[in-house]
């Protein structure tokens, strides 16, 4: 493998890691107006508790993502 493929394995890394923050607060907005009880009700409660799975999943993929890749990157010949 040459330096040029792990550098471009490392900018992957970095783009994947700007991806991540980009999308890690995505639902933070709707989760906090759940919080402020813009909606009210059994069905809310169902919404308010999928909406909150939903960000920990999210996050949860966003960060097992950027773990995987940086993983990689360290077994590859070439880093510094």
């Amino acid at each position: 493998m040459t330096d040029g493929a792990y550098e471009e394995a490392k900018r992957a890394v970095e783009r994947i890691q700007r991806l991540s923050d980009d999308c890690w607060h995505a639902l933070d907005a709707s989760c906090q107006a759940m919080d402020d009880d813009a909606w009210v009700g059994p069905v809310a409660r169902q919404f308010h508790h999928a909406l909150r799975s939903g960000r920990r999943e999210l996050q949860a993929q966003l960060g097992e993502a950027v773990r995987d890749a940086r993983a990689k990157l360290a077994t590859m010949p070439g880093k510094p």
